[in-house]
């Protein structure tokens, strides 16, 4: 790794740790998939489409479902040499849309919602933070919606005014659900969602509560391009991540970055 590349690796995740807002350490995808709160099959999917581009959301209504360590860990699976651009307010949002060339550049809101905490963005520059996406972009954040309907509505509601076509574009969906009892409490990613190519999403992955685990439903291909790596290979990588020692952030995303050397040419 050059010394960029290692001055922007340490950059993203300067970027990534300030979404650790409950103390302790990131946990890593890996931790996820060992605790089974998602799958390494549908890990995989989801690092074949953000390898491919794909703007994410993550959502889930309850605060601790787990939505903001998910949305760490997806942009854990950046290319090699994308640049997180954290936005934390409009005047941020306002000087990302003056870039005409976004491409290698991931536009990061903590959350979408009206709260007064660094990385908010609520209202009308909601809908400027998804142009961003457009000229190469890709937009990644979180907010508080259990499935695609609630968020589409958020998005498309008055206050926010985001067309159906900017939230069409959004690649991956991503939901959490918690439940507990008996003194256990359990995080499982509830359904995964992509883009259809026509303004809408269709299920990829869905959960089947009585066998606590995630079913794949379909597999959509991300749009155009270079479709290295492939759907199989990014399978495979997830699934010995799940198998190995590798557990902390920074080796995880090591092991990815290395991923990326081998099947891209990085």
């Amino acid at each position: 790794m050059t010394a960029v590349d290692a001055a922007l690796e340490r950059h993203n995740r300067e970027q990534i740790e300030m979404l650790n807002q409950r103390g302790g350490r990131t946990l890593s995808i890996v931790d996820l998939m060992v605790a089974e709160t998602i799958t390494p099959e549908a890990a995989g999917y989801v690092l074949w489409h953000v390898a491919h581009g794909a703007s994410f959301l993550t959502g889930a209504v309850p605060g601790g479902a787990g939505k903001t360590t998910l949305l760490a860990d997806l942009l854990g699976m950046l290319p090699p040499g994308e640049r997180i651009v954290t936005t934390p307010d409009a005047g941020a949002v306002r000087e990302a849309t003056r870039d005409s060339d976004r491409r290698g550049l991931c536009y990061l809101c903590h959350e979408i919602g009206s709260g007064m905490w660094y990385g908010y963005l609520w209202g009308q520059t909601v809908a400027r933070f998804l142009q961003l996406a457009e000229n190469g972009g890709r937009i990644a954040a979180c907010l508080h919606a259990d499935d695609p309907v609630q968020m589409r509505d958020i998005f498309l509601s008055p206050a926010l005014g985001v067309t159906d076509g900017a939230f069409g574009r959004v690649g991956l969906l991503l939901f959490m659900a918690i439940e507990g009892g008996h003194g256990r409490t359990v995080r499982r990613v509830s359904s995964i969602w992509s883009a259809d190519g026509s303004g809408g999403h269709e299920l990829a992955f869905e959960r089947d509560v009585r066998a606590d685990r995630l079913r794949q439903v379909r597999v959509a291909q991300p749009p155009g391009g270079d479709l290295r790596p492939s759907l199989q290979a990014c399978v495979t990588f997830t699934t010995q991540l799940a198998e190995g020692r590798a557990r902390l952030f920074e080796e995880v995303r090591e092991a990815t970055v290395a991923f990326y050397a081998r099947e891209r040419g990085f």
